[in-house]
């Protein structure tokens, strides 16, 4: 136990923890970014689809009132 608490005593030993830990919470953080942002795409494509659709939909009216292929 005395070994692990001069280890820990060190700057440098002290440094580099904090370092794992920031890296670790970096990590997490990217992670949860990342879901965030597959959702948001996930919901941006769905709009586009439907902008899509509501597009095609348009061009078969317009061709049905004209008699023309739009």
């Amino acid at each position: 136990m005395d070994a692990l608490v001069a280890a820990i005593g060190k700057t440098e030993n002290i440094a580099v923890i904090i370092l794992i830990l920031m890296c670790a919470g970096l990590g997490y953080t990217h992670i949860v970014w990342r879901k965030e942002e597959r959702e948001d795409r996930g919901k941006m494509l769905e709009a586009f689809n439907s902008i899509t659709t509501a597009l095609n939909e348009l061009r078969v009216a317009i061709a049905a009132m004209t008699g023309k292929s739009v």
